[in-house]
């Protein structure tokens, strides 16, 4: 289909940053909320090519790590949350590659696990930093998987 979604955003954002940012000099709260919406215009064109890519790796990986800490510090876990994980990670069931709203609704299942594990509680105080360096090498992993989504769209003059 042409123009594309991401030409068309890219398109909507040259214009107003041609057209409508340079008649607006003597107004710079309406400059400003050009400038913002450039931004995000821009940012919406790179999530369009990349936010697909991004969960499907972020989940492989997720589940991964998941999995791992339920198989090694299971012992270690609240049970609810151990079971909650088990059926978490048990649910194969395929995504399509490009269903992103599928992709985001199980990372956000993945991403409440991980949250829940770093509740107080939920794992014995002597192996809680290990798991907890487990979702930081994690947490890592993902801001660079996502780092090309805000750079350089977030990286411009400011608001």
């Amino acid at each position: 289909m042409k123009p594309g979604s991401v030409e068309l955003l890219e398109r909507i954002a040259e214009t107003l940053d041609q057209t409508v940012l340079p008649a607006l000099a003597d107004d710079k709260w309406a400059a400003s909320a050009v400038r913002s919406a450039t931004t995000l215009l821009h940012h919406l064109a790179k999530r369009i090519e990349l936010e697909a890519p991004i969960l499907l790796a972020d989940n492989s990986d997720a589940k991964n790590v998941l999995a791992g800490i339920v198989i090694h510090f299971r012992a270690d876990m609240d049970a609810e949350i151990a079971g909650e994980i088990d059926g978490l990670i048990g649910d194969a069931a395929p995504i399509a590659d490009y269903d992103v709203t599928a992709l985001d609704a199980r990372n956000r299942r993945y991403q409440a696990a991980m949250a829940r594990l770093l509740d107080r509680g939920a794992v014995s105080s002597d192996r809680g930093s290990e798991i907890r360096g487990e979702l930081r090498a994690y947490f890592k992993r993902r801001s660079e998987r996502e780092r090309d989504m805000y750079f350089p769209s977030f990286t411009g003059p400011p608001f």
